[in-house]
């Protein structure tokens, strides 16, 4: 799996469902979807405040050819604030 990070909601939830329908996915009907929507939330990260897009490479919802490649990044951990304790 690679990731697709977006500056604004609008356009992580206007590919969301660019994705739904190349995918088949009925939209709005049933509980089937593509992804749940997940932002940056570390303030100490240079992506904080983007939203993250997950981007299947293989299976069932594989869309990477959906993508221009250089768009992908691989997951990174310090998007989410270490757990306190």
């Amino acid at each position: 799996m690679k990731f697709r990070l977006y500056s604004s909601r609008s356009g992580w939830a206007s590919r969301n469902s660019s994705l739904e329908a190349h995918l088949g996915i009925p939209d709005g009907k049933g509980t089937d979807r593509y992804s749940e929507i997940t932002e940056v939330t570390n303030p100490e990260n240079s992506d904080y405040g983007k939203f993250i897009m997950p981007v299947e490479t293989d299976g069932t919802w594989k869309c990477d050819d959906q993508f221009n490649p250089s768009d992908l990044v691989n997951f990174n951990p310090d998007w989410y604030p270490p757990d306190e304790d």
